[in-house]
């Protein structure tokens, strides 16, 4: 296959990788001039229907989806080269390795390092099951790891639209069984959960740097994944934190209805872990003192709805004893120092705070709606009423100023204690540059000028243009002018050039070429070579025969060849033929010899006349032939003398 060109653009430089379905190669694209990656179908699936399909399933779920933790999908079609069909997806070429590679190389992963991998990895299936397309392949070989630590998501190899036919365990997909959901090992409708629980494997593997199930038998592995419970991480490996334990045990419920409802849950989690916001985790609940937890991450609070008022409990004051009291001077000093204390404060704070101050506890803390404030205002009222307020996220925004608080994890009017604590996420400042205009540029043109802003390009599709010529940009998006964030990417639609219209081939036969080159023209169409040949069923200097049948359509500005009369022969010369008498003598010698007469003309060789005569005979040959021509005499094969025609 080494440089092997599809499609007169894609040549392959050479092999990276295998599939299941089909192999990979690293090739240039030689008209917008870079480096992409072809799979192409093994030549075995080529007659196989079901294989075919399978492959154009891939193609289209893959380039219905883009982000830039999914691998880009820029081409598919099909070439024949020998005869053998063979059909192609072009992608994204990623200069990295796999995660099952990244594992092998370097072991187990930091905690850190592997909950940052599977958020991206969640924020790629995110878009996919916005669009109803289920992976059903997630393992560390389909995840691909860039220099610069990007998780991106390749082969929805037998991704299907959700909701279709059920997938089974086949010969297909047994590699990926150590990843599989107990619902794809039984043969089940699987949906968006059935991913979760693969990455919940795949977070296993860095994790511990291995799958938690393993036979040589796959079979054994699918069912493993139905009956037996998998160990936590930490089992393996102490230092993964109880919180991770949690989020990784709801990942991979058996049922998928206890597993997380969707990624996005698993993306707030996990960068709750990552920034230490709540415990081991930001939105795990918190039992009370002396009670066990079993918990499983992702039990989150909801900000949406209003929290329930907590109710204020006081301390009761005990009775006091009056036959314990205790007498005396120093008893007495004592409480007369208590009451001078508590005189002195009802006289700076009143009575209100001797109450407090008593009993242990304030009056509870009604909360206020801080969204659309400033960080310091939120800050400002946890400091008044004893309240400890943490920042749980940011988010880039434009259209508010830095510090503004965006969301608050406890309601307005909910009722808190002292000590008491909430959250807000608030609001971070983007990084913007203007994007340029690249419209009329060729795409290496475009490349280098959004990589003076920072800025990325992507090719979103192709259309024919009267306007713009072939492999130039027709539109960008976002348009020349708006601000992005910087490293953000510019969306481009390339031209394929003029559209090939249709025209009809004319009539030309029977008119001279200078007509026939305006009847062309008159339907967008060239005159090519032209050349001659005998024929009467035309005049001299007349079409004879054109390439292309009158009343075809071809595209329109292609050469029509045609053919031309050169007229009749002209007419041989009448030749007058003269007579000539051959005297034919042998000598004597008592044998019999073999004479021919051979004519040589204009025409060739011809023989004329043969006979045998003995030694010493002697006789007159008459022969006739046009001025010029020679008869040769030739005995037994040898030539005699000759004679010309005079």
């Amino acid at each position: 296959m080494k440089h092997m060109v599809l499609a007169e653009r894609y040549e392959c430089l050479k092999k990276i990788g295998t599939g299941g379905m089909g192999d990979v190669y690293q090739a240039h694209d030689r008209r917008l001039d870079r480096i992409v990656a072809i799979k192409i179908l093994k030549s075995e699936y080529n007659e196989d229907d079901n294989f075919i399909r399978k492959f154009r399933r891939e193609s289209l779920a893959a380039a219905s989806i883009s982000h830039p933790n999914i691998v880009s999908i820029y081409d598919v079609g099909m070439d024949e080269i020998d005869d053998v069909k063979l059909y192609y997806i072009v992608m994204e070429y990623i200069d990295g390795k796999t995660l099952k590679q990244l594992i092998r190389e370097e072991g187990l992963l930091s905690q850190n390092l592997a909950l940052n991998y599977l958020i991206q990895i969640s924020e790629a299936l995110k878009v996919a099951h916005s669009k109803n397309i289920v992976h059903r392949d997630i393992k560390s070989q389909n995840i691909m790891i860039t220099k610069d630590n990007r998780v991106k998501v390749t082969d929805f190899g037998i991704a299907r639209m959700a909701g279709n036919s059920t997938v089974t365990v086949t010969n297909a997909v047994m590699g990926s069984v150590h990843y599989f959901s107990p619902e794809q090992a039984r043969g089940q409708k699987v949906d968006a959960r059935s991913d979760i629980y693969s990455m919940g494997i795949v977070l296993y593997e860095m994790l511990t740097g291995e799958v938690p199930f393993d036979s040589e038998n796959p079979i054994t592995v699918a069912l493993m994944h139905v009956q037996n419970e998998i160990p936590l991480p930490s089992e393996l490996n102490p230092r993964v934190s109880s919180s991770v334990d949690q989020l990784f045990r709801k990942m991979t419920q058996k049922k998928p209805q206890d597993r997380y409802d969707n990624v996005s849950q698993i993306i707030e989690d996990g960068k709750a872990i990552l920034l230490n916001k709540v415990g081991m985790g930001g939105s795990y609940n918190t039992m009370p003192t002396g009670e066990t937890s079993t918990v499983i991450a992702g039990t989150r609070p909801n900000y949406g709805e209003p929290q329930k008022k907590r109710p204020v409990q006081r301390k009761r004051e005990k009775p006091i004893n009056e036959n314990k009291k205790k007498e005396g001077n120093k008893i007495a000093g004592f409480a007369g120092v208590v009451v001078a204390i508590l005189l002195i404060l009802g006289l700076i704070f009143g009575v209100p705070k001797i109450k407090e101050i008593m009993s242990g506890e304030g009056d509870p803390v009604v909360m206020e709606n801080f969204v659309g404030k400033s960080l310091e205002e939120a800050q400002e009222f946890a400091d008044t009423n004893e309240l400890i307020l943490e920042v749980s996220g940011r988010e880039p925004r434009e259209d508010v100023a830095e510090n503004t608080v965006l969301s608050q994890s406890i309601d307005e009017s909910v009722e808190l204690n002292r000590g008491d604590r909430f959250s807000v996420v608030i609001s971070q400042s983007i990084d913007t540059v203007p994007v340029p205009d690249i419209e009329n540029m060729s795409v290496t043109e475009a490349q280098s000028r959004l990589n003076e802003f920072e800025l990325d390009l992507e090719i979103v599709d192709t259309e024919f243009s009267d306007r713009v010529p072939n492999d130039r940009i027709i539109r960008q998006s976002p348009e020349s002018g708006a601000r992005i964030e910087r490293g953000g990417i510019v969306q481009i639609v390339v031209s394929k050039g003029q559209e090939n219209k249709l025209t009809l081939v004319p009539n030309l036969r029977g008119v001279d070429v200078e007509k026939a080159e305006a009847l062309l023209e008159q339907q967008g169409l060239k005159l090519g070579n032209v050349s001659e040949r005998e024929d009467k069923s035309v005049a001299k200097g007349e079409v004879v025969w054109q390439q292309y049948e009158s009343g075809n359509q071809i595209k329109e500005g292609t050469s029509v060849n045609i053919i031309i009369s050169s007229g009749l022969p002209e007419p041989d010369p009448i030749v007058e033929e003269k007579s000539l008498n051959l005297n034919v003598e042998l000598s004597d010698d008592g044998q019999s010899h073999s004479v021919e007469i051979v004519k040589v003309s204009k025409e060739g060789r011809e023989v004329v006349e043969t006979m045998t005569l003995d030694g010493g005979e002697s006789v007159i040959i008459p022969v006739r032939g046009a001025v010029g021509d020679q008869f040769e005499i030739l005995v037994d094969g040898q030539r005699l003398r000759s004679e010309t025609v005079r």
